[in-house]
């Protein structure tokens, strides 16, 4: 589930953060987490208000979610063509 719009999608297609300290980062096996879905990370309101809870530097919070959403992105188009006969 998207912590922004609650909104429920498949594990796969959602991206995986968790904050250690005062920094969110991609999330490394270790701790709690949470998930964020693409329509959000676009959605420059949604993320105003995620800096704001998480009291983080927009910039770089945004560059960061923008890395991990093309990596989710390329890994979606590896995983669709899996078990198709050619």
């Amino acid at each position: 589930m998207c912590i922004a719009c609650r909104s429920r999608y498949p594990q796969h297609t959602l991206i995986r953060l968790k904050q250690e300290g005062n920094d969110v980062i991609a999330y490394n096996g270790y701790g709690r987490s949470f998930y964020l879905c693409d329509i959000c990370i676009k959605n420059e309101k949604k993320v105003k208000g995620l800096t704001k809870r998480f009291k983080l530097d927009e910039e770089r919070f945004v560059k960061l979610l923008m890395e991990l959403s093309q990596q989710v992105g390329s890994c979606d188009t590896s995983h669709s063509n899996e078990g198709v006969n050619q």
